[in-house]
């Protein structure tokens, strides 16, 4: 990953109390994942329902799954509960205007907060509402009346949600690919961590570094606003023509003044600088004017597969072009030791000529499309069994989240839609591997492909590379078969982009 020689540059910045205070988190660094603790939980034998968790979390349980589905499977149930409170908290603290990429490193810290979270909640067992999370036990039991409403989750946690003394380490340090080194069954060894300084500037550092590493154009002259697409709190979401060669962009309006971790964005530009690839909605440029910094993406006037899938039955050589398409972002942001962690049709996106771009990683995060919705709690629908259940995982959550997404395009939505999320995330981790009810009407290649990417065992599933040589992907159809189904869903939806 780019980025990676700044520590140089500014490590003269770093003040001896700021050493001091990196020095005594060093032990908290590389500690393991799957990380358990024993906790006190226990299934009434009459009842067989749950006991021992906080009376918040239980009354959350017992309304959204039965007594018979506690008795049968009550770790799935343990491990959902914990998993969407944790996901709450965590909505409830995040302001960021980007969603960190997701490494090794950030999925070790979230199995420790997700862990942590329990004892925590049951240390104030007498304040349901205690934990910053925001709303009373009856609020978490009735907060998803409308499931049928497309939520979406962030792929990362914020730090926010964590205290500086509990950190495990900076999100902005920089990642070793762990795919250079063995197999997937291989031990891994523990890698160096290596920092960037950016962690440890002053804002003023910042905005001299965002300076030099920014273009050096006037946004206010060189882009003509042409629609505003969303706005929430980190910025306004907007399509403009570049003056320097007419083309439309989408662009994100940051304002830094609202920022608290500004030097993440260091960081998260000088990676995307190097992450281009022609299935992904490419960063384009950055541009700072005196407290707004200006991000530039690629813009993508066919809106994203969510529209299609919704509104149009597509043929097995469609989703085999969507599918391939996707799948080669996934591989390369793989490559670049990268899990997307978010794949599903919002993320998606569709030019009109039949491009797939894949979205929603680093700046990429919400610039196109409503940001209260994309902000939304909610849908683990895509999720693999192992994000659930905490098990050790890796880039290939990404392969089962495509599964789930060819779904959609073969039923219109993924599995249990319908459901809570908290009572998704409870079939995905009890159940595994979904029911698909035209399962009858696939081609023996499309089921052998699916089968490949919803093994619940994680070693029996393809990975990326490996689906890319799958016998189902040599009858996609070409790309422009898409156009009229893209037409046809704006027009029922009354979208359009110009």
């Amino acid at each position: 990953m780019s980025g990676r020689s700044g520590r140089g540059v500014f490590g003269k910045l770093f003040s001896k109390k700021q050493h001091k205070e990196r020095d005594e988190r060093a032990t908290e660094i590389g500690m393991p994942t799957n990380v358990k603790q024993h906790l006190h939980v226990s299934k009434n034998s009459e009842t067989g329902m749950l006991e021992g968790l906080p009376t918040a979390w239980l009354r959350l349980i017992n309304t959204q799954i039965t007594a018979a589905e506690q008795s049968e499977n009550p770790d799935a149930a343990i491990q959902a509960v914990k998993f969407h409170m944790y996901t709450i908290k965590k909505e409830k603290a995040q302001d960021e205007p980007f969603k960190p990429f997701v490494t090794q490193e950030v999925i070790t810290e979230e199995d420790i907060e997700i862990e942590k979270l329990l004892d925590h909640k049951k240390a104030h067992q007498s304040q349901d509402s205690d934990l910053s999370i925001g709303q009373s036990s009856e609020e978490e039991t009735t907060h998803y009346n409308a499931p049928s409403e497309r939520q979406t989750m962030p792929i990362s946690p914020s730090k926010h949600s964590l205290k500086k003394k509990d950190a495990l380490m900076d999100m902005a340090a920089v990642v070793q690919d762990l795919t250079l080194i063995g197999d997937d069954n291989d031990e891994s060894p523990m890698l160096r961590k290596k920092e960037l300084s950016y962690s440890k500037l002053s804002d003023e550092e910042i905005y001299e570094e965002l300076k030099r590493i920014c273009n050096k154009d006037d946004p206010y002259v060189r882009f003509e606003k042409i629609k505003q697409l969303g706005a929430g709190a980190s910025g306004v979401v907007f399509i403009a023509i570049d003056s320097k060669d007419n083309s439309r962009v989408a662009i994100k309006d940051i304002d830094l003044t609202k920022q608290s971790k500004k030097e993440l964005i260091l960081n998260e530009i000088n990676v995307l600088k190097g992450f281009h690839h022609k299935n992904l909605v490419n960063f384009l440029d950055a541009f700072l004017s005196y407290d707004h910094l200006w991000v530039a993406m690629e813009l993508l006037d066919g809106g994203s597969l969510t529209d299609v899938v919704t509104e149009v039955v597509m043929k097995e050589g469609q989703i085999a072009a969507v599918c391939r398409e996707t799948l080669q972002a996934v591989a390369f942001l793989h490559s670049k030791g990268t899990i997307h962690r978010d794949i599903k049709s919002d993320n998606v996106l569709l030019g009109m000529d039949g491009t797939v771009k894949v979205t929603d990683f680093g700046f990429c995060a919400n610039i196109v499309g409503d940001e209260k919705r994309q902000t939304m709690v909610g849908t683990p629908y895509w999720m693999a069994p192992e994000v659930v259940t905490r098990k050790q995982y890796g880039k290939k959550v990404d392969v089962w989240s495509l599964g789930i997404m060819a779904i959609e395009m073969i039923e219109g939505e993924p599995p249990y839609m319908k459901e809570t999320p908290l009572r998704a995330l409870y079939l995905i981790a009890a159940v595994g591997r979904p029911k698909i009810p035209r399962w009858g009407e696939l081609s023996p290649k499309f089921q052998d492909f699916l089968d490949k990417c919803l093994q619940v065992d994680v070693d029996m599933r393809a990975s990326a590379e490996e689906l890319l040589e799958h016998p189902f992907l040599e009858c996609a159809m070409e790309l422009r078969t898409l156009t009229p189904l893209i037409k046809a869903a704006q027009k029922i939806l009354h979208k359009c982009y110009d």
